[in-house]
């Protein structure tokens, strides 16, 4: 018999030996626990294995109706737990979608469901459209890095106030940052008009609050407008109208007192003529030719496509967009 097969059965039995040495045990806790899954009820045993990951969607499954579909919104690289989303909620239909902006921006579709199921690894959970753009704010940074603070003052209007998005990546928001510069603390009163909701905050001596979508944090609501600024102590303050998609930002600012003379400036498109009336009382405006009674605590718009002269108690203002997607603001002079 040759030595050269001899040689490899040697090797080969050596080889199985300590494969066998280091696979054995492996294979024998996997056995003993298929034995112990497979004395376990169904849902019992993928809870076992998936942890709380399945019970987070039993729970949920429980909660949804079986006649509304659900849209599943995962993170745009991490897909994979959708696919077992939309298996353990059957029979309910689910849409699902690569992450927040191809939500948003099948708003147009009058089939995109409205109730919205967030999907991670490490679990799901019903949520809102609202709180999953408030988490990706949040995590995000703000575009204004050193905000320029105006004079201190108690009492002035922030002549538009909003939280809203367009299609993906438009996120408009109010960056805002406000100093207290005094020995004593600040009692501020924030009031957001169209509807008068209030809040109220106290900004310790020397402290600065900051906020990264002012309108939404303060209010819990996207939606636009303005607000008053009421402080017992003189404040310093800067806000900024920001687009996060295109990181554009523009300071707005502390109004005191009405004001119509607006800047002149290029107009592009999509341009708008604001005029807010921050009275206690109707204020009637005259535009160009016209004449418009402006009821009270009530920012108005209108489309323009030249700028016109504008008169009465109010504050008028302009927006228009460039190409680019860049808001641009023409003030008035103070």
């Amino acid at each position: 018999m040759s030595g050269r097969p001899l040689i490899l059965r040697v090797a080969c039995g050596l080889l199985l030996l300590s494969l066998s040495t280091t696979t054995l045990p492996r294979l024998l806790a996997l056995s003993r626990h298929a034995g112990t899954l497979l004395s376990l009820p169904y849902e019992s045993r993928r809870e076992r294995q998936m942890g709380s990951w399945y019970s987070s969607i039993q729970s949920l499954r429980n909660t949804l109706s079986k006649m509304e579909p659900v849209a599943l919104i995962a993170p745009p690289r991490d897909a994979g737990p959708t696919v077992f989303a939309n298996y353990y909620l059957y029979p309910i239909r689910t849409r699902a979608f690569a992450g927040r902006d191809a939500y948003r921006n099948a708003a147009p579709d009058p089939a995109r469901p409205k109730t919205i199921v967030a999907i991670t690894a490490e679990g799901v959970e019903r949520t809102t459209y609202d709180i999953l753009r408030d988490r990706d704010l949040r995590a995000g940074r703000r575009v204004v890095t050193a905000p320029q603070l105006s004079e201190a003052a108690t009492v002035f209007i922030l002549p538009i106030a909003a939280s809203l998005d367009g299609p993906a990546p438009e996120t408009f928001v109010i960056e805002a940052t406000i100093m207290n510069p005094n020995p004593g603390p600040a009692a501020v009163r924030l009031t957001f008009w169209q509807k008068g909701a209030a809040r109220t905050l106290t900004i310790p001596p020397g402290a600065t609050a900051t906020y990264y979508d002012f309108v939404y944090q303060l209010f819990g609501v996207m939606e636009s407008g303005w607000m008053r600024v009421d402080s017992t102590q003189p404040l310093r303050a800067a806000f900024y109208f920001v687009n996060r998609g295109h990181a554009d930002a523009t300071r707005l600012p502390n109004v005191q007192k009405p004001a119509t003379r607006i800047a002149s400036g290029p107009l592009y498109r999509d341009t708008k003529l604001f005029l807010l009336n921050s009275s206690d009382s109707v204020a009637l405006t005259t535009v160009g030719a016209e004449t418009i009674p402006i009821l009270p605590h009530v920012l108005v718009s209108k489309s323009i496509t030249s700028l016109p002269s504008v008169g009465g108690n109010v504050y008028a203002f302009v927006t228009t967009r460039e190409l680019n997607g860049k808001t641009d603001f023409l003030w008035p002079a103070q």
